[in-house]
């Protein structure tokens, strides 16, 4: 086969040599358009009948025949099966979320006391799945004045098995955990008072979230399903299946998260908005305040998401003259958003990349001047009512200070 392709190459400059020749010997007009044509359809022959051989077209067909088949499609059909496919998706996940919505209004908080809930020997001691521990074990602080603790032991324990739905993740189908974060305290005691001072809301709100029997039919339904979770406002997130939670530091079992900061939560819970920070770069700001200041705008940056948007405003002025070679330049800074490119934009989309361009030009800055807040605040709300009609329907306003 390689030589017969050798051959059917070494054809071509050949017949291109003598077409070539044909065409300097030929001289009249109509003759040279006729030979042209037959020239090209013998070309045309030849390459089809190298590429035939070289591809083994007719063999390939013959050996697929009785294995594959042409078929002709509509485009418009196609894409409306998708279609119809991708909504058939999306509404059996909103059928889930609504489904565990109903489940949740239907159900009312205990009406039990503090006692209630933190006795060990009560009926009504409220127990739940800690993401953290792994158990259903509770830690209860005594009412005397010895505020010694006492130890619940577990009644159940995570029986993980890995989850070929989450990559293998090992999960437990059995119930849900419940995750409270580090400032939120489940059970606490009041150390002044040498008393315990346990939280009953938060308990009872997580025995109200507890409808593992939907999250398990939602499993069994729909086989693909991933997680299914639920955010309180008083900051515990309960999620099935339960798995082992994972520590910002394991080994000073450190642990920053909490739910209410989550992207998903933050859209569910507030509508997007427009915001303003308002930031004291004066020289009363040095040192100490100016860090705390950095932190609570970290703060706030944390709760926007890629719906809202913002920008950063320094309300501080300053002048000071320079002597430069032989004359002196003065320089000037006034009132305006820590973004100079912004000025015309105004409003920054809140998303990763401008947030963590603008704490890196907050870092850089340095407090200097006298705060001119009047000045500040005629510049933010210029700002804000040039956005557009379409933004004011869609977008709060909201002007944040610092």
């Amino acid at each position: 086969m390689a030589s017969q392709l050798t051959v059917n190459w070494l054809r071509i400059p050949l017949l291109l040599l003598l077409l070539l020749l044909q065409l300097h010997c030929s001289s009249p007009t109509q003759q040279l358009t006729l030979n042209v044509q037959k020239w090209a359809s013998l070309l045309s022959e030849h390459l089809q009948e190298m590429f035939s051989d070289a591809t083994r077209e007719s063999d390939i067909i013959s050996m697929y025949k009785n294995y594959g088949e042409v078929e002709i499609f509509d485009p418009r059909k196609e894409l409306k099966r998708a279609k119809n496919a991708v909504e058939s998706y999306l509404k059996r996940r909103a059928k889930v979320a609504w489904e565990a919505k109903v489940s949740l209004e239907s159900r009312n908080l205990a009406n039990l006391t503090e006692h209630d809930v933190n006795d060990p020997t009560s009926t009504h001691f409220i127990r739940f799945m800690a993401a953290k521990q792994e158990t259903d074990a509770a830690r209860v602080y005594v009412h005397d004045h010895t505020a010694s603790v006492i130890e619940v032991n577990s009644t159940r324990r995570f029986n993980l098995t890995p989850n070929a739905n989450l990559y293998g993740i090992p999960t437990s189908l059995l119930s849900s955990a419940v995750h409270v974060p580090t400032p939120v305290y489940d059970r606490k005691t009041n150390k002044l008072r040498l008393k315990t001072f346990a939280d009953p809301e938060v308990l009872l709100k997580i025995d109200w979230s507890n409808i593992d029997h939907l999250y398990r039919t939602n499993q069994e339904e729909t086989h693909d399903l991933a997680f299914q979770m639920f955010c309180s406002e008083s900051g515990f997130m309960r999620y099935y299946p339960a798995v082992s939670w994972v520590w910002d530091n394991r080994a000073e079992k450190l642990d920053l998260f909490d739910c209410r900061s989550t992207e998903w939560y933050i859209n569910a819970a507030t509508l997007s908005k427009n915001v303003i920070i308002m930031l004291d770069m004066s020289g009363s700001m040095l040192g100490q305040r100016f860090e705390i200041a950095k932190q609570t705008v970290e703060a706030i940056l944390e709760t926007l998401s890629d719906n809202d948007f913002f920008n950063i405003l320094l309300v501080s002025t300053f002048s000071h003259h320079l002597f430069q070679g032989f004359e002196f330049i003065w320089f000037s800074k006034t009132v305006g958003f820590l973004d100079e490119c912004s000025e015309k934009a105004g409003l920054l989309q809140a998303t990763v990349r401008n947030k963590k361009m603008l704490r890196a030009r907050l870092n850089s800055m340095s407090s200097e001047g006298k705060a001119e807040y009047e000045k500040g605040l005629i510049k933010a709300f210029e700002t804000l009512m040039k956005v557009s009609f379409s933004s004011v329907e869609n977008f709060s306003f909201n002007l944040q200070t610092s």
